[in-house]
């Protein structure tokens, strides 16, 4: 009997369509990473927490073509347009998933964002300068200025409120200091505000305080040889004027000298003479009581 090779064929055909409604109808489950793009936040409004750059999606679909979703650049659009300040909850809806109809959207991890969003404000404010320690004793500082003087901040307006001015970083200056200070300062900026620009040029001059001192310096008398001399007043008064940071130094009294020299030819008898006075470099000699003294050589 000769085998009917329509009977075959039909057979075959129906084999084919079984295989794939078994293997093309199956479903498989794949997770895949989408990246999530948020737009259309109102302006002066700012995210300080709960931003996300993806999610994971776990979708369902048929075997042969898994593998094609995963290679696929895919894009979650966030859209921002209704938050307002404080605690706000996104849901992921699966709907906003750019897939095909033949895949279905089983999970999304996380679920929802809670973001916590604050009202931005930007304010200027002005620059103090700041030293990590006061001027050294005995000198003064003059013409400090500041460039920019003013700095502009950018943040939540609840923290700006509260801030008057922005102070530089303490600047160490060295000791004594130096006649005139330049350096470029970075500003201290408070936690999570925008400071614009981020370093002021500083510069200071520095001059010695002037002070006077009055002191008793006893008389130092150069003797002739083979005379005796008798000096009245054997010690002087002095009132110097000069830089305090010298003058206020337990051994200055000492660098203080009121020098009497005799001609070497004197003859005995009785003169009045003026002395000279060394003192350091910077001061200078006001009064002299007595301007001159009393001699007796014998």
């Amino acid at each position: 009997m000769k085998p009917n090779w329509q009977y075959l064929l039909l057979a075959l055909a129906m084999a084919l369509f079984c295989w794939y409604l078994v293997t093309g109808r199956e479903k498989v489950d794949t997770w895949m990473t989408m990246r999530v793009e948020m737009t259309g936040a109102p302006e002066g409004l700012y995210i300080k927490s709960g931003m996300v750059g993806a999610v994971d999606v776990l979708v369902r679909g048929p075997r042969g073509v898994a593998r094609k979703i995963e290679e696929n650049q895919l894009v979650y659009n966030l859209n921002l347009g209704k938050i307002a300040p404080g605690r706000n909850i996104i849901l992921f809806d699966a709907k906003n998933i750019p897939l095909p109809r033949v895949y279905e959207v089983v999970e999304i991890r996380p679920s929802r964002l809670e973001l916590d969003v604050e009202l931005r404000a930007s304010k200027t404010v002005p620059v103090k300068v700041v030293l990590r320690s006061g001027v050294s004793e005995g000198y003064s500082m003059f013409g400090a200025k500041v460039v920019p003087d003013s700095v502009r901040l950018t943040g939540s307006a609840a923290k700006l409120d509260k801030i008057h001015e922005i102070r530089t970083q303490p600047i160490a200056l060295p000791s004594p200091p130096p006649a005139r200070f330049e350096d470029r300062v970075p500003l201290d900026g408070p936690e999570d505000v925008d400071v614009s620009p981020l370093a002021v040029q500083v510069s200071m001059g520095f001059a010695g305080k002037e002070s006077e001192i009055a002191l008793r310096v006893p008389l130092t008398v150069k003797k002739p040889r083979g005379r005796d001399v008798d000096v009245v007043p054997a010690a002087v008064t002095l009132r110097i004027k000069g830089p305090a940071a010298i003058l206020s130094d337990k051994d200055f009294p000492g660098l203080v000298e009121a020098a009497l020299e005799l001609k070497v030819d004197l003859e005995p008898g009785k003169y009045e003479a003026s002395y000279r006075v060394k003192m350091p470099q910077g001061c200078e000699l006001i009064e002299a009581k007595p301007d001159k003294v009393a001699l007796t050589v014998k």
